[in-house]
């Protein structure tokens, strides 16, 4: 086969390959972009939901808010609490009955300045208000105070929940003579919202649930009562006798002011009245036994919360998750359906261009292999005139060619002695230049600035720089001998310092946020600090590259003392390392990285360094993630001093936290530098 049909069908193989290799990674981005999308449309319309749902429910509170502020200064009720008469009260009790029945109000009732209840609408019924106290309800406490109240509760006559509106009757302005009271009933919005098709409930000050569209979720309490307040909660009949038992809440939190949640909700059992008449338990063995079980049985909820500040209220609307999920499910199989359809179009355009070139090579051949067969002929013919033409001229040719030969001979062994030079160091030496070029200009700035700390320590690289470049041309005889080296007793917090301040300065992920745990009193090990410094750099680097992509990369330094030896370990938030690739990890020109990051020396280099030093490097995943390369070095005996006491051996890490003062021409240096040491 022809090289540029083998060629376009390579292409196609590598295009069905990416085809089969990003379609989860499409489906995965579809599905993320439409849930953020979703979520920021169902909250939207959650919110104008609640709103709706907020207006209705105050419109209904606020239909009958203005009857006891008129009716406190009505002259029938007027004259009622400064008489309290019997007559006065009979008419005042049919004018109540009628005023009721025309508004729709509830009850209406007054009563005097000890909470007596004097004259009331339902003063002809079983369940009369009529003689009765309710000084001790909130709203009779609240008029009394010289406000409006507000309050819902079950009667304690009727034992029917309802909305308390109480205003004070004051005939001269000032004296307080008695409260009047309307109760509204709520039970009209409750069967309105059950008709609908939303989940919505509202709570009270208690985070009581009253008003709810399901009615199985009604006085069932939402936040948790304290033990502390149960009973008196319960003495006070407030909710009748309902027993004010949980949300079946199966995993989640209610979400918190204007805010969005995810809970999950077990089955619940419909409490009616008749059922707490009769004695049988609110709470059956069933329910308790549904709220416990898998979550196959609970339902996943969309949660969204609004206040209602007058009431001291919330209303909630939830929102069947499955709607979500299901959208979700729906665009990654779309998302998915439009990859394979796109890439599969190219598949089949790259197949129909690689037959076309095969025909048009094909054709191309033949013509070439007719043109040769042509020119064969044609030299036979010309061979003959030329080979006498070649004799007369081949000992001038002769002469020529051995000129030319000893020329290209001394020209061939300059260029092969310059190949070999530039060859091995040019491509390693011209990236520290660059950098201790970079470095001098910036040193030029800083110092032009006035900043001669920072300008002083990129000098200081620049003559670390120029040591290295020294060391660059035997990166590759390290890992193929072992290198001879003036082992010393170095501190580790040196090498470490050097490593880290060098890296940071790059912007890498990770190096902003180092977590150092060492032991107390580590002991000098047994190493050349350049050398180790070098090993640093190269785990540090490595571990700054597996975490570059984490939302929160982290990068964890741990020293500790065992056994005589002393051990470095190095770990980070990555996605860890292969399994197959672990046994190769040290091997010379193995690498992860796309092409051209690296040589795959770098760790292969630091093998041989830690081999010299008398120590061992080796990698593992760790068990929440990221990968961890442990650095083992030989302890050196603690030196005693003049005094006989001890020396401590252990140096504090340097302060990873320093503010940077390097701007963009730093930052761009420093990366030229990373590119230099890091394979």
């Amino acid at each position: 086969m022809l090289k540029t049909s083998i060629s376009a069908k390579r292409s196609a193989r590598l295009v069905l390959a990416g085809m089969l290799i990003l379609l989860p990674v499409t489906v995965w981005l579809t599905t993320e972009l439409w849930r953020e999308t979703r979520l920021v449309e169902i909250t939207e319309d959650g919110r104008n939901k609640l709103e709706l749902y907020r207006s209705n429910l105050q419109g209904a509170i606020k239909e009958h808010e203005y009857l006891p502020i008129t009716l406190a200064s009505d002259k029938r009720i007027i004259d009622l609490a400064l008489h309290s008469s019997p007559s006065d009260a009979a008419e005042v009790n049919v004018y109540l009955e009628k005023l009721a029945a025309d508004s729709g109000a509830s009850d209406i009732y007054f009563m005097d300045r000890n909470g007596t209840t004097i004259a009331a609408s339902n003063w002809n019924s079983d369940a009369s208000f009529v003689g009765r106290n309710f000084a001790f309800r909130p709203y009779f406490k609240q008029a009394e105070a010289g406000l409006t109240g507000h309050y819902f509760a079950f009667g304690i006559t009727s034992n029917v929940p309802g909305y308390y509106i109480s205003h004070p009757v004051r005939p001269n302005g000032t004296e307080f003579e008695g409260v009047m009271v309307v109760k509204t009933h709520l039970e009209t919005l409750v069967q309105r919202w059950a008709r609908g098709n939303e989940n919505v409930l509202v709570t009270d000050e208690n985070g009581i649930v009253i008003i709810t569209s399901r009615p199985e979720w009604r006085f069932r309490d939402l936040i948790g009562i304290s033990p502390e307040d149960r009973p008196e909660l319960m003495l006070s009949r407030k909710y009748g006798e309902y027993p004010l038992d949980p949300m079946p809440v199966h995993q989640g939190e209610w979400p918190g002011n204007d805010g969005i949640g995810i809970l999950s909700l077990a089955p619940a059992q419909v409490i009616t009245p008749e059922a707490l008449q009769s004695g049988q338990p609110a709470t059956t063995n069933a329910e308790v036994e549904a709220t416990e079980k898998a979550p196959k049985d609970a339902k996943p909820y969309l949660v969204i919360r609004s206040p209602l500040p007058k009431q001291g209220w919330n209303i909630y609307l939830l929102t069947d998750k499955a709607v979500l999920d299901q959208s979700i499910l729906t665009a990654g199989f779309i998302g998915g359906a439009m990859h394979i359809i796109i890439m599969g179009t190219i598949f089949v355009l790259l197949q129909r261009r690689r037959a076309m070139l095969e025909q048009i090579e094909i054709r191309d051949w033949s013509q070439r292999e007719l043109e040769r067969q042509v020119r064969l002929r044609t030299a036979d013919l010309m061979s003959t005139n030329l080979r006498l033409a070649e004799e007369i001229s081949e000992r001038r040719r002769t002469e020529d060619a051995l000129r030319t030969a000893q020329a290209e001979l001394v020209q061939a062994g300059k260029l092969a002695a310059l190949g070999q030079m530039s060859a091995g160091i040019a491509h390693e030496i011209n990236q520290p230049l660059t950098a201790i070029r970079s470095y001098a200009e910036n040193a030029l700035k800083f110092i032009a600035r006035g900043n001669d700390e920072t300008a002083s320590r990129n000098l200081g690289r620049i003559s670390e720089l120029t040591e290295r470049m020294g060391r660059i041309t035997n990166h590759l005889k390290t890992f193929a001998r072992r290198p001879k080296h003036d082992t010393h007793p170095v501190a580790l917090a040196g090498p470490l310092e050097k490593a880290i301040d060098l890296l940071r300065e790059t912007g890498r992920a990770g190096l902003a946020d180092i977590r150092y745990q060492a032991a107390e009193n580590i002991a000098l090990v047994t190493a050349e600090e350049n050398q180790l410094e070098q090993v640093f750099l190269n785990i540090l680097s490595n571990a700054a590259d597996a975490c570059r992509d984490e939302e929160f990369p982290q990068i964890g330094i741990m020293l500790e003392e065992r056994d005589g030896r002393v051990l470095v370990a190095i770990t980070d938030n990555g996605p860890g390392i292969l399994p197959e690739n672990l046994p190769k990890l040290f091997d010379p020109f193995f690498t992860t990285k796309p092409f051209g990051d690296g040589l795959g020396l770098g760790l292969s280099i630091c093998y041989g360094i830690m081999r010299s030093f008398g120590g061992t490097i080796r990698a593992e995943n760790r068990p929440t993630g990221g990968a961890c390369f442990t650095i083992e070095l030989r302890c050196v005996e603690q030196m005693t001093g003049h005094d006989g006491t001890s020396t401590s051996t252990s140096s504090p890490m340097p302060d990873t936290t320093s503010a940077q003062t390097a701007e963009t021409e730093g930052v761009e240096t420093d990366l030229l530098v990373h590119r230099m040491i890091a394979p």
